[in-house]
């Protein structure tokens, strides 16, 4: 009975999986669920701008506006200047920020505060294009679009009452637009008379890295 029983219990474990994939390749062919619809297609160029930058992050916008110019060279030269250009930024900063730090840590009683390490990475920020207005005035309006996914790490140590806390950025992504205004062209270096910038879009990307490490 035993050997018959196993037989039989192997003889309906292969027919009942034989039936199951049978039924679940019927149920998978001839029924669909009610709530999925076809996706609406719809070539690219009929997209607008925005919808156009959510699709394809990634590529330049010279690539998805025909306004915007290319300006690889601009690029090139960032790319190579950048480790120079750096250290200037970095030193010009700390140089701005001292006086202003001096000035305003007696106020909330803060022993001091210092840049531990201040530095913008080795990646430098890419223009992604670059869009000239034309006008009847004696102006000169640019557009350029900026992006920066750098890999800086600022550190700053804060002292009061006798503990110590770091402050430390290590990752930053920026996507900028600024509007470039130069105006009124005149006939004399640097050949106009004032320069405004204002920000078209938003500044930071939110992917900041922020790191507080209080020290007795």
């Amino acid at each position: 009975m035993g050997f018959f029983s196993t037989v039989l219990g192997f003889w309906g474990f292969g027919i009942g999986i034989s039936i199951g994939l049978v039924a679940g390749y019927f149920l998978f062919i001839y029924f669909q669920p009610s709530d999925v619809q076809d996706p609406v297609v719809r070539p690219l160029v009929e997209q607008d701008s925005e919808t156009l930058q959510r699709m394809l992050p990634e590529i330049p916008l010279w690539v998805k506006n025909p306004d915007y110019d290319r300006v690889d060279w601009l690029n090139k030269f960032i790319a190579y200047m950048w480790p120079y250009l750096d250290k200037a930024i970095c030193k010009t900063a700390k140089n701005i920020a001292k006086p202003i730090i001096a000035e305003q840590i007696p106020k909330y009683k803060i022993e001091s505060v210092e840049f531990e390490v201040l530095t913008l990475g080795s990646l430098p920020p890419t223009f992604q294009g670059m869009k000239v207005y034309v006008t009847d005035e004696k102006e000169l309006i640019m557009e350029p679009s900026i992006k920066w996914a750098g890999n800086p790490n600022v550190t700053i140590a804060v002292k009061a009452f006798g503990l110590k806390a770091t402050v430390q950025v290590i990752d930053l992504q920026v996507f900028a637009a600024p509007r470039i205004t130069l105006k009124p062209l005149v006939p004399s270096f640097p050949c106009f008379a004032n320069i405004s910038v204002s920000l078209m879009d938003k500044v930071l990307d939110g992917s900041e890295k922020y790191n507080h490490n209080p020290i007795l």
